[in-house]
Order: C-alpha cells, then structure tokens, then sequence
C-alpha cells in the first residue's frame, strides 16, 4: 500500500523545493500535493530529524538494530497504511478502505464564484 514509498519520500523530502514536509490541506483532493513552505528554524529542525531518521533506517539494513528501531518502523508502516495519501503511503486510500474509515472531507470543497 505503498509503504516503502512513503518512507522512501520522508528520507528525501529536504530533496524537493518546496520540502515535502507539510502538505497542504485537502490536498488529496486535487492534483496531487500541494507543499508548504518551511521557515529556517522549521527546515533545520528537518534536517536533524530526518538525518537520525536515515540513520536508523542504515543500521536496521546493516542488521545492528538499536533499542527503538522497530518501534520506529512500526510507527511509520503505520503512517504509511492509514495515513494522508499525499505521503506517498495508503496508496488509492487502501488502508481507508480496509478499516472503513470514510473518505476525508476537511477542508470542505468550495466551488470559487
């Protein structure tokens, strides 16, 4: 359901301008995500997330887990199932649809006049 997409677009989502962070909301809806910008604290507090983020994700390849590792891989396939599709994870609102959980409607859509 999309699950290593949507870690694999965490891990890189300082790649993109702007980051792919924080996706708009309803941005389901549409197109595709729409993404907002990050101020400078926001960006570097990011980067050091996402940066420990790679780094667990190297050790648990490499076979040395660490305490918390799988706790962490749980949260994120987690994420990935149930999540807002615009992550790149519940792919077609699969894990919606398992659980029956209803089709997001925030924000309402509103026709422009």
């Amino acid at each position: 359901m999309g699950a290593v997409d949507y870690v694999e677009a965490l891990l890189t989502a300082l790649d993109h301008d702007p980051p792919h962070i924080w996706a708009a909301p309803g941005s389901w809806a549409g197109d595709g995500p729409r993404w907002l910008a990050l101020g400078p604290w926001e960006r570097q507090a990011w980067q050091q997330r996402i940066e420990e983020l790679q780094a667990t994700y190297r050790r648990v390849l490499d076979g040395d887990n660490e305490p918390g590792d799988a706790r962490m891989l749980h949260l994120h396939a987690c994420e990935a199932t149930y999540g807002d599709p615009s992550y790149g994870g519940n792919r077609d609102g699969e894990g919606w649809a398992r659980i029956a959980f209803p089709e997001p409607l925030f924000p309402p859509r509103r026709d422009e006049p």
